[in-house]
């Protein structure tokens, strides 16, 4: 019986040469991962062996009175957990080391979601370079949302719509910039609210009936004041449908307001149930009830959009809105700096 040792670079280019050499009836007896002294580039190492004393030899002395009919399924075996094993070493060759490890479990920590963590970890070594990373790969929107003529916000029930608009019209209005609220939500208690708003900013505030009237008002005033729209908050946000051909040629986002302290499970719900081509940017509302910050790496890299800003604080109390550069800042410190 010969009993050799293979090494290469991949277990399919050793296990190549092993046919070559022993023929296609070797037997794998083992495979294991090892540092080459001299480049310290990873080898697979494999230990062969074939039974030249049998035309037909599979048999080992371990083996020597089992079928061969299930000698080469085990053998198959063998080889599909060698190819396993290879394709894991690739997929979290760096958690090998402690410090990658480390980086690792503070990206799933903070929720990160762990592929998107392995992603990271193939382009960086420590927590700066982490950090320029996914800084690089959040997508800022083009404009500060101040600049923007308009907004119409879309979300869940409860995400914030209605207190968001509030908190850009303060900074608009901060600016002496003229501004008009629109409302699709005709329920009693969100055309009061919208009311106590527009008091609060000293503003137009119109309950739109129908997208015509809506239509005629966007066109009529969008050259003379920047305007909000708030809608109606469903499960599957239908008026993002309804309302995307109607805004196509008029110079308002179309915003989708995530929750930043919903879970990563239902966010990801909330982006797969609707249609990324009707959706302009990203907003995130209640910043500061979120436990972790991670998800919003998650949600900036899934939905593909730009991000155009954060808020915090609710309607009476301090209300804040973050540039989208702070996003790295929460989700590597927790931390904003306004």
């Amino acid at each position: 019986m010969k009993i050799k040792k293979f090494q290469g670079k991949s277990f399919k280019e050793v296990l190549e040469t092993v046919k070559k050499e022993l023929g296609p009836d070797a037997v794998i007896i083992s495979s294991i991962t090892k540092k080459d002294p001299l480049s310290n580039n990873s080898l697979i190492e494999i230990t062969a062996a074939f039974d030249d004393s049998q035309e037909n030899g599979f048999s080992i002395p371990s083996i020597q009175n089992i079928d061969q009919t299930v000698q080469r399924e085990l053998e198959k075996i063998k080889i599909e957990l060698a190819l396993l094993r290879e394709s894991v070493t690739h997929l979290f060759p760096s958690l090998n080391d402690n410090s990658k490890a480390s980086l690792y479990n503070f990206m799933i920590k903070i929720g990160i979601e762990p592929h998107l963590a392995l992603m990271l970890l193939e382009k960086v070594s420590d927590i700066n370079e982490l950090r320029n990373v996914i800084e690089k790969n959040i997508k800022e929107a083009e404009k500060d949302f101040e600049d923007e003529r308009g907004f119409v916000f879309f979300g869940l029930p409860g995400v914030g719509k209605t207190t968001t608009l509030f908190k850009l019209g303060q900074s608009i209005r901060a600016k002496n910039q003229k501004i008009m609220i629109l409302s699709l939500d005709q329920r009693i208690s969100s055309v009061a609210y919208i009311k106590q708003i527009a008091l609060s900013l000293k503003c137009d505030a119109k309950i739109v009936k129908d997208l015509k009237e809506l239509y005629k008002i966007i066109h009529r005033d969008i050259d003379r004041t920047k305007i909000l729209i708030d809608t109606p908050g469903d499960g599957n946000i239908s008026s993002l449908s309804e309302l995307k051909d109607l805004l196509k040629d008029v110079p308002i986002k179309k915003c989708l307001l995530m929750d930043a302290s919903m879970s990563a499970g239902s966010s990801l719900r909330v982006l797969r149930n609707n249609d990324s081509s009707k959706i302009d940017c990203i907003a995130f509302s209640k910043i500061d009830l979120a436990h972790n910050y991670g998800n919003l790496y998650n949600i900036a890299v899934y939905s593909g959009k730009p991000i155009s800003f954060i808020t915090s604080g609710d309607y009476y109390d301090n209300p804040k809105i973050y540039p989208p550069r702070a996003l790295t800042n929460f989700v590597i410190g927790g931390v904003c700096e306004n």
